[in-house]
């Protein structure tokens, strides 16, 4: 059983390592370890994933400064389907969060799959001894020149075996190789993985396919997001680095930005407002040689209301104060979009509340301090608070 040790997300932490053990969590790049004048004693501060991180025997939990019941709420896409309580991530002898969040991906492909898998159709190449859809001359010539026979075909086969479905097997495969997982889930984390017995993994270290959500596959939302933040924690879709075995770390900025822009979509749709999440069309120059890529822009009729940056961020002053880089970035937005206010959206005790007045660029700038340490239900009541802010500030 390797030994457990516990550091905090937010601070710094003092833990007792080997030199190798230490090499390996500051290769992990979660965070960052140096020595202290005590042999074999090190600092671990900038803590960027919570998760589990293993080195050398040693495994080492990061304590969130956010609820595991929040953290899956947020991973799961608020939970527009999927609805955890504290029993439910809470359940059994391990609550870690890789447990937890496989417990929620569990559930929510259990929901999904109450009828059977999703099917689709998918571009299929192959050689036969009949033509079945088109001929592909182009091939056929390349492979076997002057010989009529097996023919090489193109088709549309409708099967389970689309990219919906390889996502969720992918990350139902990663999650049974973690340890304990499938012990702690028990027969129905088994089960679930036989639904997909017609279904292929999805390669190591390449991209996960671009699945555009649609009327037919809007019931796998929750878990094909739950499916992404744990290929994320695994680092699947990595080529470079190598993955300690047993590391599960979730990337809790990229967590809180989704979440914050899918419940902002969804509230602020009901008055007529757009969101628009990771905005690339945007330049702060006429040449366009710099690019504003905004985590959120808020629209009406296409054009912008105000801008928002979510900042998941553990600030060490402690005194309150925002990053100036933050606010210059804000501004930066507001000037480049021609809207009156910005606003950045940090976590509750990171920032003191304020608005910051720009007068020589006619800016406000807002910075909000949402609380994530209350239940579920706390969470989404201030998102949604927080979206009334964003669009009644002075426009």
């Amino acid at each position: 059983m390797p030994e457990r040790v516990y550091i905090r997300e937010k601070g710094e932490s003092f833990v007792d390592l080997t030199l190798a053990q230490a090499m390996e969590l500051q290769d992990l790049g979660f965070c960052r370890v140096t020595p202290t004048s005590t042999a074999g004693r090190w600092r671990i501060t900038d803590v960027l994933k919570v998760g589990v991180a293993v080195a050398s025997g040693c495994e080492l939990h990061v304590v969130p400064k956010t609820p595991l019941e929040n953290i899956v709420l947020m991973a799961s896409l608020g939970g527009v389907q999927l609805r955890l309580g504290a029993d439910d991530v809470g359940h059994g002898s391990d609550n870690s969060i890789p447990t937890a969040i496989a417990r929620a991906l569990l559930i929510a492909v259990e929901q999904a799959t109450r009828r059977g898998l999703l099917k689709g159709y998918r571009s299929v190449q192959e050689s036969a001894a009949v033509v079945r859809g088109r001929w592909d001359i182009s091939r056929q010539l390349a492979k076997r020149p002057g010989i009529p026979l097996p023919v090489e075909i193109e088709f549309d086969d409708f099967t389970e075996d689309i990219d919906e479905n390889r996502i969720l097997l992918t990350a139902l495969r990663v999650l049974a190789r973690l340890d304990g997982i499938a012990d702690v889930l028990g027969s129905a984390f088994t089960a679930v993985q036989i639904l997909f017995a017609d279904v292929e993994s999805l390669p190591r270290g390449r991209p996960l396919p671009d699945v555009r959500p649609n009327r037919l596959n809007q019931h796998y939302t929750v878990p094909l997001r739950l499916a992404r933040v744990i290929l994320e924690a695994v680092s699947w879709t990595h080529r470079d680095g190598a993955t300690v075995g047993g590391t599960f770390l979730v990337d809790m900025a990229m967590v809180f930005e989704g979440y914050i822009a899918n419940r902002l979509r969804a509230n602020l749709a009901e008055i007529g407002l757009d969101v628009t999440a990771q905005d690339r069309g945007r330049w702060f120059d006429v040449d366009r040689s710099v690019a504003l890529r905004p985590d959120i822009v808020i629209s009406r009729d296409g054009a912008p209301v105000t801008v928002a940056d979510t900042k998941y961020k553990v600030l060490g002053s402690g005194n309150g104060a925002m990053p100036n880089g933050d606010v210059y970035q804000a501004v930066a937005y507001a000037l480049a979009l021609d809207v009156p206010t910005a606003h950045l959206i940090y976590v509750s005790g990171d920032v003191v509340a304020r608005v910051l007045q720009i007068p020589s660029a006619g800016i406000d700038v807002h910075v909000h301090a949402l609380p994530l340490e209350g239940n579920a239900r706390a969470l989404e009541h201030g998102v949604a608070t927080l979206g009334a802010k964003l669009v009644h500030s002075r426009q």
